[in-house]
């Protein structure tokens, strides 16, 4: 699994090429914010549109799929519903990071571009959403030999990089021991 740090920046995001494009928001973000409103954007306010009618409202565990529309580097985009931004604690984060990792894997994505669940902010530190969406891809994706060939562009602050490349660094050499 190879994973990559990338500023939320439209001019990054269109370099990148990988076949899904995950985002998640919560019921409150209306209009969506961090990625998903990058997001928003690029599609031409569709996601907003798709709020307005409510064909989307953020609930947890809610996904929904919707084409690329040759407008982002993906050929699919998954949103996924996280609920309340009140309620999203470490054990809601972890869940969703299942929720997200298991259905990439249903899709058979070997490459997405996505941040990590509850962000730009919420209680939960970036430290702990990383650890525990790592966790969780690679408990779903570790069964499948292909796990080795996932690449996840995780699109968060720059100034957050440093650290979460810690916490990847750091789990990639328990994963070496436990394999040896």
């Amino acid at each position: 699994m190879k994973i990559q740090f990338v500023r939320p920046d439209l001019h990054q995001i269109d370099r990148m090429s990988a076949d899904t494009f995950a985002v998640c928001l919560f019921e409150e973000d209306k209009p969506p914010r961090g990625l998903a409103g990058l997001l928003d954007w690029r599609l031409c306010g569709r996601l907003s549109d798709l709020l307005v009618q409510e064909q989307v409202t953020g609930r947890f565990r809610e996904a929904l799929l919707l084409p690329g529309y040759e407008r982002v580097p993906t050929h699919r985009v998954c949103v996924y519903g996280l609920g309340a931004r009140s309620e999203f604690t470490a054990a809601r984060a972890r869940e969703a990071s299942w929720f997200i990792a298991d259905s990439l894997h249903k899709l058979r994505a070997t490459s997405f571009i996505g941040s990590l669940p509850g962000s730009p902010s919420t209680a939960v530190a970036p430290r702990a959403r990383m650890e525990l969406f790592l966790e969780e891809l690679l408990r779903v994706y570790g069964h499948d030999e292909s796990v080795g060939g996932v690449d996840a562009y995780i699109v968060e602050p720059s100034e957050l990089h440093r650290e979460l490349t810690d916490v990847v660094s750091i789990a990639m050499r328990k994963l070496r021991v436990i394999w040896k």
